[in-house]
């Protein structure tokens, strides 16, 4: 399922990726929503945040915004 996220990704065609499995999210992805509780809480990009800030930031245990990268407005 990887590859094909890449192979649709780099013909140019934009890929939603919905999954909890954070390792899957990184390898492929060039933004992050972070949802909490229904509600989009951040937008975070994978060179700039962990796995550990995105579980932070979706569990509430981190707020986006200390985060030395800041994160996109929600």
């Amino acid at each position: 399922m990887l590859n094909l996220i890449r192979d649709v990704r780099d013909r140019g065609l934009p890929v939603i990726l919905i999954s909890h499995n954070m390792p899957h999210v990184f390898e492929v992805a060039d933004r992050i929503h972070i949802h909490r509780l229904g509600k989009r809480v951040a937008v975070v990009k994978p060179d700039t945040h962990t796995m550990s800030d995105a579980v932070a930031i979706m569990t509430g245990a981190l707020d986006p915004n200390d985060h030395p990268a800041g994160a996109f407005a929600a």
